[in-house]
């Protein structure tokens, strides 16, 4: 994997935002960002708790994904602009999230036919079950997950399993089944460089300590 040789001093200038990525100057993704032209529109339902995280996969999603929305809020029920989109006839919507009922994505043409707004609930494991489970029309949704052998890189957060998913790539995995000819690699691209500068950052004795090692325990 490729490494980025960066001075993370504590400068004014380190701690500048660049104007085009939106994350600091000493940790700009604007050369692996690229605009992919989705054709299903991404649907993010965001715990407040994320918004500000600096590692927030959503960040980097907002400038990848080019039919991308982004609400926030822990009880979407009575959210009238998610509403509106859910109860529009001409939406074929779904929830990628591994409810007790929810279906196996496979590589169908029947499923690609059918998928127009794939949402995604963005937040911890403990907190995007509040907002399922507190939100009922996302209960009438029909529930797919992505098979259980996709394994997570998001090494520099805690899961609950190999297979929990960030939201960015949970939305890569199921773009490729239903949109196999899009080209995602550019949003991978970004997420894999900004976990190798907060890697490098935190240097590698913190990461093995409070990561690697907190795995095999």
């Amino acid at each position: 994997m490729e490494q980025y040789n960066l001075d993370y001093s504590f400068t004014s200038e380190s701690r500048a935002f660049c104007q085009q990525c939106d994350f600091l100057k000493s940790r700009c993704l604007c050369d692996t960002l690229k605009t992919i032209p989705n054709n299903i529109h991404l649907i993010v339902l965001q715990h407040p708790s994320e918004t500000k995280h600096p590692l927030n996969t959503v960040r980097i999603m907002k400038k990848s994904f080019k039919e991308m929305t982004v609400m926030v809020g822990e009880d979407f029920t009575n959210d009238l602009k998610l509403n509106t989109l859910l109860c529009d006839p001409k939406n074929r919507c779904a929830l990628l999230y591994p409810g007790q009922d929810a279906k196996v994505l496979e590589s169908t043409p029947a499923t690609n036919e059918v998928i127009t707004h794939l949402l995604l609930i963005d937040g911890t494991w403990r907190k995007a079950k509040k907002i399922y489970l507190s939100s009922p029309n996302l209960q009438k949704l029909p529930a797919i997950k992505l098979a259980p052998e996709e394994k997570s890189d998001y090494r520099i957060r805690k899961a609950p399993a190999e297979n929990a998913l960030s939201t960015l790539e949970a939305s890569v995995e199921a773009l490729k089944i239903l949109e196999p000819k899009l080209d995602t690699a550019s949003a991978v691209a970004s997420f894999q460089k900004m976990i190798d500068l907060q890697i490098q950052k935190m240097g590698r004795v913190v990461y093995q300590t409070n990561y690697l090692d907190k795995k095999k325990e």
